[in-house]
């Protein structure tokens, strides 16, 4: 058995507790707290990384296949429209 998922599989936990507590309750990390306007939005955008590396890990455990390149694709993909959440999560609102 192989490492390799181990990375992948925590940093997942850890934005899915992060994500959950900034969609139900606004809470996020202090060092964040400065640049995030929208609280809300900026959990669903951990929630979608949390899913791209939850695809990477799944796809590093299926090996060399089509799955695995598939999953691959998936979680680039899902990695990307999370960080566009994020970035449009910084950005003040239109009002403030």
């Amino acid at each position: 058995m192989t490492w390799f998922p181990v990375v992948p599989s925590v940093l997942a936990v850890l934005l899915v507790a992060g994500g959950v507590a900034a969609v139900r309750s606004g809470w996020i990390l202090p060092f964040r707290r400065r640049r995030v306007h929208r609280t809300e939005l900026f959990g669903w955008a951990q929630l979608v990384m949390a899913v791209a590396f939850g695809a990477q890990a799944a796809g590093l455990l299926l090996g060399e296949g089509e799955a695995g390149y598939v999953l691959g694709v998936v979680a680039v993909l899902a990695l990307l429209g999370g960080l566009v959440l994020a970035i449009v999560a910084q950005r003040p609102t239109p009002d403030r």
